[in-house]
């Protein structure tokens, strides 16, 4: 009876399919991470928060 069930069911298709989707995106975005033409941007970007602070001391420092 478990035999029948589990090699018609369709549903045990369901979660490789989902699992094959998430590793797709997944390499999708790892291979967008480590792209070296956008390293300069991520440097850019990874200093945006000190930015802010500097530029809010100057600013109090002015005034």
């Amino acid at each position: 009876m478990f035999r029948e069930f589990f090699q018609t069911g369709f549903l045990f298709d369901l979660p490789l399919l989902a699992m094959g989707i998430f590793v797709a995106i997944f390499l999708a975005v790892l291979l967008r991470i480590c792209q070296r033409t956008r390293f300069a941007e991520y440097r850019r970007m990874a200093t945006l928060p000190l930015q802010d602070d500097s530029e809010t001391q100057a600013r109090s420092n002015e005034s």
